[in-house]
């Protein structure tokens, strides 16, 4: 699904992109989970590397197995500047005529090393080669993204972040971040469009025409244009024997539904009921202040309701 999510109602967006990293400034792309910001990366970090930039992508994962991929791939994309102590011995006189070292060779003792001095060698072997670095997700731990904050200072960033994220750890690496595209949920045309090509290349059988039909505007307006949730639809579906006008309707879900935010209105609402007992003592009203006295009960056994529901 990865090159259909990542193309399909997103060109504007990926054309904006491209001209933003082409201007040589560091882009962050946010957006819900599952609303497609890997796949979008991806396409973009396709489209660079088609360009001729030397391009890194730094995947998902603890820090150390992140770190020792990123190791690699700045070797195989423009050469590791590797300390002589890191090379075997037996392979050190090569290194030294030839200038360069296979990375089966050192890779090993890179893995032994602490993950600080690696991104020291990275960040020294990035140094003026014009490298994009694709993170894939900032949801990382703060030694994690302390590592990060080195890159911005020798390679162009493109990274990814849930727009809910609101880590403190992660300000020092936001603030390099010149350029920000938040991916928003893709409109009703773009999600059919990923649904029938998905279908183009995959067995579904539909009852009729007609439940076809059904299915295709159920997929449009049931996943709430979230890429993930087309996905997980469309494989559901796979996985039926046959797709029938009464199943259509089961077909939803998680990463589509929206979820309303009741914090503001329940705020309001409690200072309201306390201003309520407020005024009816202003007003010798022992009727209000009886309702007041109500609403703030209701308020706190709300409030003992919702942080139950939330363990």
């Amino acid at each position: 699904m990865d090159d259909v999510v990542g193309l399909v109602g997103r060109d504007r967006q990926l054309d904006r992109a491209e001209a933003i990293v082409a201007k040589g400034s560091n882009l962050l792309v946010t957006g819900r989970a599952g609303i497609g910001k890997s796949a979008f990366l991806r396409a973009l970090f396709e489209r660079a590397r088609a360009g001729g930039r030397p391009c890194v992508w730094v995947p998902e994962g603890n820090t150390r197995s992140s770190v020792i991929d990123l190791a690699r791939q700045v070797h195989e994309t423009v050469g590791l500047r590797v300390p002589e102590e890191v090379i075997p011995t037996r392979w050190r006189a090569q290194a030294r005529r030839t200038g360069r070292v296979e990375w089966a060779r050192i890779e090993r003792t890179v893995a032994r090393r602490p993950s600080r001095d690696n991104m020291a060698m990275i960040a020294g072997s990035l140094k003026g080669h014009r490298a994009l670095v694709f993170i894939e997700s900032l949801e990382v731990p703060p030694s994690q993204a302390e590592f990060y904050a080195v890159l911005p200072d020798v390679a162009q960033l493109v990274a990814a972040m849930d727009s809910r994220n609101t880590r403190v750890r992660i300000q020092r690496l936001l603030w390099r971040f010149q350029e920000q595209i938040e991916l928003q949920p893709l409109d009703a045309a773009a999600s059919r469009a990923i649904a029938e090509r998905w279908l183009g290349s995959h067995t579904v059988r539909f009852e009729t025409d007609r439940v076809r039909e059904a299915f295709l505007k159920a997929v449009a307006q049931d996943s709430g244009g979230v890429p993930t949730a087309i996905e997980g639809m469309l494989s559901k579906a796979a996985t039926e024997p046959e797709v029938t006008r009464s199943s259509v309707r089961e077909f939803t879900h998680e990463a589509g539904v929206r979820y309303i935010d009741m914090t503001p209105t329940i705020v309001v609402g409690f200072v309201a009921v306390i201003a309520g007992r407020y005024i009816a003592r202003g007003l010798d009203s022992m009727e209000l202040y009886v309702l007041s006295g109500i609403g703030i009960a209701l308020f706190l056994g709300l409030r003992f309701a919702m942080g139950r529901m939330s363990r």
